[in-house]
């Protein structure tokens, strides 16, 4: 937990020691969290023969589906009343997930439990948002894309308590983000938003047949401008 303890001790101390310096509210800090859930399917035809099957090749079918939640700092920068763009970073951790199996007909489930504290991946957000008004309350879209650093996770795989460390896909993903929901100014430089967000892995995977991969996240932001 050193992590999330480390960002909000950050995000607070900014948040509420910071003053104003630019005469004017372009720059925004906030804090955000977020529950997100995750999917992941594909279908590959290994070269590798089955013995139990007598397949010269091996088919393997997997769906995956979990719960995580997300934590990190966004910096805004406003270009006008209304557009603005933010970066910053996100760590998210997994709470739990399964992941079915299928090899050449024949069906396996695995269940995971991410407590191990090292169990996390990181994303670097380049957002794009806009807010269609400037009344108090206002729709809120986002768009942009967020690098996604993928870190060793260390899981329960055979329900013992044992923790076993493992990887999962590359290294690096670079994916789409977009998200629709609302901002509240609370306060003069204070600001709420709330918005649900979709994230879709659009990169190719020759290795696979076929891939498809997406996380839905309902993201809060509390916001400070200076």
């Amino acid at each position: 937990m050193k992590t999330w303890t480390c960002l909000c001790i950050t995000g607070l101390l900014l948040l509420g020691i910071i003053k104003p310096t630019f005469g004017q509210t372009k720059f925004a800090l906030s804090l955000n969290v977020a529950p997100i859930y995750s999917h992941t399917d594909y279908n590959s035809t290994l070269p590798f023969p089955d013995q139990n099957t007598q397949s010269p090749t091996t088919v393997v079918t997997v769906s995956s589906h979990g719960f995580n939640y997300m934590l990190g700092l966004l910096a805004r920068y406003s270009f006008s009343p209304k557009w603005s763009a933010s970066t910053g970073i996100w760590a998210t951790h997994g709470l739990s997930g399964t992941t079915h199996f299928d090899i050449n007909g024949i069906a396996a489930q695995i269940p995971y439990h991410y407590s191990h504290p090292l169990t996390n991946a990181y994303k670097v957000p380049l957002l794009v948002n806009y807010q269609s008004s400037t009344n108090r309350l206002s729709p809120y879209f986002t768009i942009g894309t967020s690098l996604d650093f993928r870190s060793v996770s260390y899981v329960d795989l055979e329900g013992n308590g044992e923790e076993v460390p493992v990887k999962f896909g590359k290294a690096l993903v670079i994916t789409p983000l977009v998200g629709i929901g609302a901002i509240y100014h609370l306060k003069s430089h204070l600001l709420i938003v709330a918005q649900p967000t979709i994230q879709y892995n659009v990169q190719s995977h020759p290795t696979y047949s076929y891939y498809h991969s997406y996380q839905i996240g309902l993201q809060i932001q509390l916001m400070h401008q200076f």
